[in-house]
C-alpha cells in the first residue's frame, strides 16, 4: 500500500467510528427522552390511581357513616 492509500484508511476508519458515536449518541438521547415520557406517564397514572382510590373510600366512609 502507497503511504497516500494508508492515510486514507486511517482516515476512513477515523470518520467511521467518529460516525457511529454520534449514531449511538442520537440513539442514546432518543431512548431517553422516551423513558422520561413514560416515566411522566406512569407517575400521572399512580397520582390518578391514588386520588381515585381516596374518593372510592371517600364515598364508602360516608355510605357508611364512618367518621375519622
Amino acid at each position: 500500500m502507497t503511504v497516500n492509500e494508508l492515510q486514507m484508511l486511517i482516515c476512513g476508519i477515523g470518520i467511521g467510528a467518529q460516525t457511529m458515536a454520534v449514531l449511538h449518541m442520537i440513539g442514546d438521547m432518543r431512548d431517553a427522552r422516551r423513558s422520561l415520557a413514560e416515566s411522566r406517564q406512569a407517575r400521572r397514572r399512580a397520582a390518578a390511581d391514588h386520588y381515585l382510590n381516596s374518593v372510592r373510600l371517600h364515598r364508602l366512609q360516608q355510605r357508611t357513616g364512618v367518621r375519622r
